[in-house]
Protein backbone atom coordinates (compact mmCIF):
# COMPACT_ATOMS: atom_id res chain seq x y z
CA UNK A 1 0.00 0.00 0.00
CA UNK A 2 1.48 3.32 -1.09
CA UNK A 3 0.34 6.21 1.08
CA UNK A 4 -0.82 9.38 -0.67
CA UNK A 5 1.30 12.43 0.07
CA UNK A 6 -1.07 15.27 0.80
CA UNK A 7 -0.89 19.03 1.32
CA UNK A 8 -3.34 21.16 3.29
CA UNK A 9 -4.01 24.59 1.80
CA UNK A 10 -5.76 26.96 4.21
CA UNK A 11 -4.70 26.82 7.87
CA UNK A 12 -7.82 28.22 9.53
CA UNK A 13 -9.77 26.65 12.37
CA UNK A 14 -11.12 23.78 10.27
CA UNK A 15 -7.58 22.70 9.30
CA UNK A 16 -6.89 21.57 12.86
CA UNK A 17 -10.05 19.46 12.83
CA UNK A 18 -8.91 17.82 9.59
CA UNK A 19 -5.33 17.29 10.72
CA UNK A 20 -6.32 15.76 14.05
CA UNK A 21 -8.86 13.49 12.37
CA UNK A 22 -6.53 12.40 9.57
CA UNK A 23 -3.79 11.60 12.07
CA UNK A 24 -6.22 9.60 14.19
CA UNK A 25 -8.24 7.81 11.52
CA UNK A 26 -6.62 7.55 8.09
CA UNK A 27 -3.31 5.83 7.47
CA UNK A 28 -3.69 6.30 3.69
CA UNK A 29 -3.25 10.08 3.88
CA UNK A 30 0.28 11.27 4.61
CA UNK A 31 0.04 15.02 5.15
CA UNK A 32 3.47 16.47 4.44
CA UNK A 33 2.94 20.19 3.84
CA UNK A 34 0.64 23.12 4.58
CA UNK A 35 0.13 26.54 3.06
CA UNK A 36 -1.66 29.76 3.97
CA UNK A 37 -1.44 33.40 2.90
CA UNK A 38 -1.05 34.22 6.60
CA UNK A 39 2.57 33.17 7.17
CA UNK A 40 2.30 33.17 10.97
CA UNK A 41 -0.72 30.88 10.84
CA UNK A 42 0.97 28.61 8.31
CA UNK A 43 4.17 28.34 10.35
CA UNK A 44 2.22 27.70 13.54
CA UNK A 45 0.27 24.86 11.90
CA UNK A 46 3.44 23.41 10.38
CA UNK A 47 5.24 23.41 13.72
CA UNK A 48 2.30 21.91 15.62
CA UNK A 49 1.78 19.01 13.19
CA UNK A 50 5.32 18.47 11.94
CA UNK A 51 4.61 19.66 8.40
CA UNK A 52 6.61 21.57 5.83
CA UNK A 53 5.40 25.17 5.44
CA UNK A 54 5.25 25.96 1.75
CA UNK A 55 3.93 28.50 -0.72
CA UNK A 56 1.14 27.25 -2.95
CA UNK A 57 3.49 27.38 -5.94
CA UNK A 58 5.92 25.04 -4.15
CA UNK A 59 3.16 22.56 -3.39
CA UNK A 60 1.91 22.57 -6.96
CA UNK A 61 5.46 22.06 -8.28
CA UNK A 62 6.24 19.14 -5.95
CA UNK A 63 5.84 15.89 -7.92
CA UNK A 64 5.61 13.82 -4.70
CA UNK A 65 2.42 15.58 -3.53
CA UNK A 66 -0.53 13.88 -5.20
CA UNK A 67 -3.47 15.36 -3.29
CA UNK A 68 -4.35 18.91 -2.26
CA UNK A 69 -7.02 19.40 0.40
CA UNK A 70 -8.50 22.87 -0.15
CA UNK A 71 -9.59 24.38 3.18
CA UNK A 72 -9.61 28.01 2.09
CA UNK A 73 -12.68 30.25 2.30
CA UNK A 74 -15.50 29.43 -0.15
CA UNK A 75 -14.75 32.47 -2.31
CA UNK A 76 -11.23 31.12 -2.94
CA UNK A 77 -12.23 27.53 -3.71
CA UNK A 78 -12.66 27.94 -7.46
CA UNK A 79 -9.35 29.67 -8.17
CA UNK A 80 -7.20 27.46 -5.97
CA UNK A 81 -8.85 24.20 -7.00
CA UNK A 82 -8.48 25.14 -10.65
CA UNK A 83 -4.76 25.83 -10.22
CA UNK A 84 -4.20 22.50 -8.50
CA UNK A 85 -6.16 20.52 -11.09
CA UNK A 86 -4.25 22.18 -13.92
CA UNK A 87 -0.99 21.15 -12.22
CA UNK A 88 -2.12 17.52 -12.27
CA UNK A 89 -3.07 17.28 -8.58
CA UNK A 90 -6.07 15.44 -7.21
CA UNK A 91 -8.16 17.88 -5.13
CA UNK A 92 -10.51 17.42 -2.23
CA UNK A 93 -12.32 20.67 -1.40
CA UNK A 94 -14.14 21.83 1.67
CA UNK A 95 -17.78 22.64 0.95
CA UNK A 96 -18.78 23.86 -1.53
CA UNK A 97 -16.93 23.29 -4.82
CA UNK A 98 -17.33 26.98 -5.68
CA UNK A 99 -19.68 29.87 -4.99
CA UNK A 100 -21.16 29.90 -8.49
CA UNK A 101 -22.66 26.84 -10.18
CA UNK A 102 -20.98 27.65 -13.50
CA UNK A 103 -17.59 27.65 -11.76
CA UNK A 104 -18.25 24.24 -10.22
CA UNK A 105 -19.27 22.82 -13.60
CA UNK A 106 -16.06 24.19 -15.09
CA UNK A 107 -13.96 22.56 -12.35
CA UNK A 108 -15.62 19.23 -13.16
CA UNK A 109 -14.70 19.64 -16.83
CA UNK A 110 -11.11 20.55 -15.97
CA UNK A 111 -10.71 17.52 -13.70
CA UNK A 112 -11.89 15.28 -16.53
CA UNK A 113 -9.61 17.04 -19.01
CA UNK A 114 -6.51 16.55 -16.85
CA UNK A 115 -7.46 13.05 -15.75
CA UNK A 116 -7.38 13.82 -12.04
CA UNK A 117 -9.88 13.30 -9.22
CA UNK A 118 -12.00 16.03 -7.65
CA UNK A 119 -13.92 15.39 -4.45
CA UNK A 120 -15.85 17.66 -2.13
CA UNK A 121 -17.24 17.96 1.38
CA UNK A 122 -19.46 17.48 3.18
CA UNK A 123 -18.35 13.91 3.78
CA UNK A 124 -20.62 13.39 6.78
CA UNK A 125 -22.85 11.28 4.52
CA UNK A 126 -20.12 8.62 4.77
CA UNK A 127 -20.41 8.57 8.56
CA UNK A 128 -22.15 5.87 10.56
CA UNK A 129 -25.40 7.80 10.95
CA UNK A 130 -26.30 8.51 7.34
CA UNK A 131 -24.76 5.25 6.08
CA UNK A 132 -26.95 3.32 8.54
CA UNK A 133 -30.01 5.29 7.37
CA UNK A 134 -29.12 4.57 3.75
CA UNK A 135 -28.72 0.88 4.65
CA UNK A 136 -32.19 0.84 6.22
CA UNK A 137 -33.68 2.60 3.20
CA UNK A 138 -32.04 0.27 0.69
CA UNK A 139 -33.15 -2.78 2.69
CA UNK A 140 -36.73 -1.56 2.22
CA UNK A 141 -37.46 -0.97 5.90
CA UNK A 142 -39.76 1.99 5.14
CA UNK A 143 -40.85 0.82 1.72
CA UNK A 144 -40.96 3.39 -1.07
CA UNK A 145 -39.85 6.86 0.13
CA UNK A 146 -42.74 9.13 -0.87
CA UNK A 147 -41.85 12.39 0.87
CA UNK A 148 -39.33 13.98 3.17
CA UNK A 149 -38.56 16.98 5.34
CA UNK A 150 -35.38 19.02 5.69
CA UNK A 151 -35.61 21.72 8.36
CA UNK A 152 -32.98 23.77 10.16
CA UNK A 153 -33.11 26.89 12.30
CA UNK A 154 -30.07 28.83 13.53
CA UNK A 155 -29.19 32.39 14.53
CA UNK A 156 -26.62 33.92 12.19
CA UNK A 157 -27.30 37.29 13.82
CA UNK A 158 -25.01 35.90 16.53
CA UNK A 159 -22.67 33.67 14.50
CA UNK A 160 -22.25 36.26 11.75
CA UNK A 161 -20.85 38.89 14.08
CA UNK A 162 -17.66 36.82 14.30
CA UNK A 163 -17.98 35.25 10.84
CA UNK A 164 -19.43 37.97 8.58
CA UNK A 165 -19.06 35.81 5.46
CA UNK A 166 -22.28 34.15 6.69
CA UNK A 167 -24.10 37.29 5.54
CA UNK A 168 -22.57 37.20 2.07
CA UNK A 169 -23.37 35.28 -1.12
CA UNK A 170 -21.90 31.82 -0.81
CA UNK A 171 -21.95 31.90 2.99
CA UNK A 172 -25.66 32.13 3.80
CA UNK A 173 -27.50 29.29 5.52
CA UNK A 174 -28.50 27.79 2.16
CA UNK A 175 -24.81 27.38 1.21
CA UNK A 176 -23.24 27.02 4.65
CA UNK A 177 -25.62 24.45 6.18
CA UNK A 178 -28.06 23.46 3.45
CA UNK A 179 -25.32 21.46 1.74
CA UNK A 180 -25.11 18.97 4.66
CA UNK A 181 -28.82 18.16 4.42
CA UNK A 182 -28.98 18.19 0.63
CA UNK A 183 -25.91 15.96 0.34
CA UNK A 184 -27.36 13.49 2.85
CA UNK A 185 -30.54 13.12 0.80
CA UNK A 186 -28.62 13.15 -2.49
CA UNK A 187 -26.59 10.16 -1.29
CA UNK A 188 -29.80 8.32 -0.35
CA UNK A 189 -32.33 9.42 -2.99
CA UNK A 190 -30.20 10.44 -5.96
CA UNK A 191 -30.65 13.56 -8.11
CA UNK A 192 -33.31 16.26 -7.96
CA UNK A 193 -35.43 16.98 -11.04
CA UNK A 194 -37.29 20.22 -10.21
CA UNK A 195 -37.14 22.98 -7.59
CA UNK A 196 -39.80 25.50 -6.53
CA UNK A 197 -38.82 27.99 -3.83
CA UNK A 198 -39.75 31.04 -1.79
CA UNK A 199 -37.55 33.19 0.42
CA UNK A 200 -37.12 36.44 2.27
CA UNK A 201 -34.54 38.66 3.93
CA UNK A 202 -35.50 39.64 7.46
CA UNK A 203 -33.12 42.61 7.24
CA UNK A 204 -31.25 44.28 4.39
CA UNK A 205 -28.13 44.76 6.48
CA UNK A 206 -26.87 43.87 9.92
CA UNK A 207 -24.93 46.16 12.25
CA UNK A 208 -22.38 44.27 14.32
CA UNK A 209 -22.99 44.98 18.01
CA UNK A 210 -20.73 42.32 19.50
CA UNK A 211 -18.24 44.05 21.80
CA UNK A 212 -14.79 42.64 21.14
CA UNK A 213 -15.53 41.63 17.57
CA UNK A 214 -13.05 43.08 15.08
CA UNK A 215 -16.10 43.92 12.98
CA UNK A 216 -17.78 45.93 15.76
CA UNK A 217 -19.85 48.83 14.41
CA UNK A 218 -19.73 47.66 10.80
CA UNK A 219 -22.90 47.50 8.72
CA UNK A 220 -22.87 44.30 6.67
CA UNK A 221 -25.25 43.79 3.76
CA UNK A 222 -27.19 40.52 3.50
CA UNK A 223 -26.68 39.21 -0.02
CA UNK A 224 -29.04 36.23 0.04
CA UNK A 225 -32.34 35.31 1.66
CA UNK A 226 -31.95 34.14 5.24
CA UNK A 227 -35.33 32.38 5.38
CA UNK A 228 -35.95 29.87 2.60
CA UNK A 229 -38.60 27.27 1.84
CA UNK A 230 -38.72 25.01 -1.20
CA UNK A 231 -40.18 21.84 -2.67
CA UNK A 232 -37.66 19.48 -4.25
CA UNK A 233 -38.88 16.81 -6.66
CA UNK A 234 -36.38 13.97 -6.87
CA UNK A 235 -35.99 11.86 -9.99
CA UNK A 236 -36.98 8.79 -7.94
CA UNK A 237 -40.35 10.46 -7.27
CA UNK A 238 -39.80 11.57 -3.67
CA UNK A 239 -41.09 15.05 -2.78
CA UNK A 240 -39.06 16.88 -0.11
CA UNK A 241 -39.93 20.06 1.78
CA UNK A 242 -36.89 22.26 2.50
CA UNK A 243 -36.97 24.86 5.30
CA UNK A 244 -33.94 26.92 6.39
CA UNK A 245 -34.08 29.86 8.80
CA UNK A 246 -30.93 31.61 10.06
CA UNK A 247 -32.74 34.38 11.94
CA UNK A 248 -34.44 32.27 14.58
CA UNK A 249 -33.28 31.57 18.14
CA UNK A 250 -29.75 30.46 18.97
CA UNK A 251 -30.95 27.01 20.06
CA UNK A 252 -30.48 25.04 16.84
CA UNK A 253 -33.31 22.77 15.72
CA UNK A 254 -33.20 20.32 12.84
CA UNK A 255 -35.35 17.68 11.17
CA UNK A 256 -34.22 15.22 8.50
CA UNK A 257 -36.99 12.73 7.83
CA UNK A 258 -38.18 10.36 5.13
CA UNK A 259 -41.78 9.13 4.95
CA UNK A 260 -42.25 5.80 3.18
CA UNK A 261 -45.37 3.84 2.36
CA UNK A 262 -44.66 1.44 5.23
CA UNK A 263 -42.48 3.34 7.67
CA UNK A 264 -40.82 6.61 8.71
CA UNK A 265 -37.07 7.18 8.99
CA UNK A 266 -35.71 10.00 11.19
CA UNK A 267 -32.03 10.80 10.76
CA UNK A 268 -29.59 12.48 13.12
CA UNK A 269 -27.74 15.74 12.55
CA UNK A 270 -26.07 15.57 9.09
CA UNK A 271 -23.43 18.04 10.32
CA UNK A 272 -22.04 15.17 12.41
CA UNK A 273 -20.86 11.68 11.54
CA UNK A 274 -22.99 9.74 14.02
CA UNK A 275 -26.44 10.57 15.26
CA UNK A 276 -29.07 8.01 16.09
CA UNK A 277 -31.36 6.85 13.28
CA UNK A 278 -34.94 6.18 14.33
CA UNK A 279 -37.59 4.17 12.54
CA UNK A 280 -41.32 3.92 13.08
CA UNK A 281 -43.37 1.08 11.65
CA UNK A 282 -47.18 0.73 11.63
CA UNK A 283 -48.72 0.02 15.06
CA UNK A 284 -45.31 0.35 16.76
CA UNK A 285 -43.54 2.98 18.80
CA UNK A 286 -40.52 4.70 17.29
CA UNK A 287 -37.26 2.84 17.91
CA UNK A 288 -33.55 3.44 17.35
CA UNK A 289 -32.03 1.15 14.75
CA UNK A 290 -28.53 -0.22 15.38
CA UNK A 291 -25.60 1.25 13.51
CA UNK A 292 -24.58 -0.82 10.52
CA UNK A 293 -21.52 1.30 9.74
CA UNK A 294 -18.54 2.88 11.46
CA UNK A 295 -17.12 6.40 11.50
CA UNK A 296 -19.60 7.58 14.11
CA UNK A 297 -17.23 10.10 15.73
CA UNK A 298 -15.43 13.15 14.31
CA UNK A 299 -14.02 11.93 10.99
CA UNK A 300 -13.30 15.02 8.88
CA UNK A 301 -11.19 13.97 5.93
CA UNK A 302 -13.15 10.74 5.48
CA UNK A 303 -14.16 11.80 1.98
CA UNK A 304 -10.55 12.59 1.07
CA UNK A 305 -9.31 9.27 2.49
CA UNK A 306 -12.01 7.32 0.65
CA UNK A 307 -11.04 9.15 -2.54
CA UNK A 308 -7.36 8.28 -2.03
CA UNK A 309 -8.17 4.59 -1.49
CA UNK A 310 -10.41 4.69 -4.59
CA UNK A 311 -7.61 6.20 -6.67
CA UNK A 312 -5.27 3.40 -5.60
CA UNK A 313 -7.97 0.81 -6.42
CA UNK A 314 -8.95 2.45 -9.72
CA UNK A 315 -12.64 2.83 -8.84
CA UNK A 316 -14.99 5.84 -8.56
CA UNK A 317 -14.90 7.68 -5.24
CA UNK A 318 -18.04 8.45 -3.28
CA UNK A 319 -17.73 12.15 -2.39
CA UNK A 320 -17.72 12.78 -6.11
CA UNK A 321 -17.57 16.05 -8.01
CA UNK A 322 -20.76 15.25 -9.91
CA UNK A 323 -22.83 14.97 -6.73
CA UNK A 324 -21.21 18.09 -5.25
CA UNK A 325 -21.91 20.04 -8.43
CA UNK A 326 -25.52 18.82 -8.42
CA UNK A 327 -26.01 19.91 -4.81
CA UNK A 328 -24.63 23.36 -5.67
CA UNK A 329 -27.05 23.53 -8.59
CA UNK A 330 -29.91 22.75 -6.20
CA UNK A 331 -28.81 25.73 -4.08
CA UNK A 332 -28.69 27.99 -7.12
CA UNK A 333 -31.95 26.50 -8.37
CA UNK A 334 -33.59 27.57 -5.11
CA UNK A 335 -32.24 31.11 -5.51
CA UNK A 336 -33.31 31.32 -9.16
CA UNK A 337 -36.75 29.93 -8.41
CA UNK A 338 -37.49 32.44 -5.66
CA UNK A 339 -36.09 35.31 -7.75
CA UNK A 340 -38.07 34.44 -10.89
CA UNK A 341 -41.14 33.03 -9.11
CA UNK A 342 -40.95 29.98 -11.34
CA UNK A 343 -40.02 26.30 -11.21
CA UNK A 344 -36.33 25.63 -11.82
CA UNK A 345 -35.48 22.58 -13.96
CA UNK A 346 -32.22 20.90 -12.99
CA UNK A 347 -29.58 20.37 -15.68
CA UNK A 348 -27.10 18.05 -13.92
CA UNK A 349 -27.28 14.52 -12.61
CA UNK A 350 -25.00 11.97 -10.93
CA UNK A 351 -24.70 8.33 -9.96
CA UNK A 352 -25.87 7.71 -6.40
CA UNK A 353 -22.84 6.64 -4.32
CA UNK A 354 -22.70 3.03 -3.18
CA UNK A 355 -22.96 2.13 0.47
CA UNK A 356 -19.69 1.55 2.26
CA UNK A 357 -19.22 -2.10 3.31
CA UNK A 358 -21.15 -2.72 6.50
CA UNK A 359 -19.83 -3.95 9.81
CA UNK A 360 -16.52 -2.06 10.02
CA UNK A 361 -17.18 -0.46 13.40
CA UNK A 362 -14.46 0.37 15.91
CA UNK A 363 -10.68 0.56 15.88
CA UNK A 364 -9.66 -1.58 18.84
CA UNK A 365 -7.45 -4.68 18.64
CA UNK A 366 -10.50 -6.98 18.80
CA UNK A 367 -12.63 -4.82 16.48
CA UNK A 368 -12.72 -4.34 12.71
CA UNK A 369 -10.58 -1.39 11.58
CA UNK A 370 -12.95 1.28 10.27
CA UNK A 371 -10.57 2.44 7.53
CA UNK A 372 -10.72 -1.09 6.10
CA UNK A 373 -14.21 -0.17 4.81
CA UNK A 374 -12.50 2.23 2.40
CA UNK A 375 -10.20 -0.30 0.71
Amino acid sequence: MKKMQTAIVGCGVISEVYLESIRENFIMLEVVACSDLDKDRMNSTAEKYGLRPAALEQILADPEIELVINLTSPAAHYSLTRQALEHGKHVYSEKMLAVEFEQAAELCRIADEYGVRLGCAPDTFLGGGIQSAKYALEKGLIGKPLSGVISLSRDYRVYGENLPHLYKHGGSVLFDMGCYYLTAFASMLGPVKRVSAFGTRTEDSHKVRRIGSRFFGQEITLDDCNVVTAILEYSCGTLVTLHLNSSSILNETFHLELYGDCGILRLGDPNTFGGAVRIQKPHNDEMIIPFSHGFQEQSRGLGAAEMAWSIRAGRPHRAAKEMACHVLEIVHGVLKSLDTQSVYLMTTTFEKPKLLPEGFIGKGFWEPEEESALI
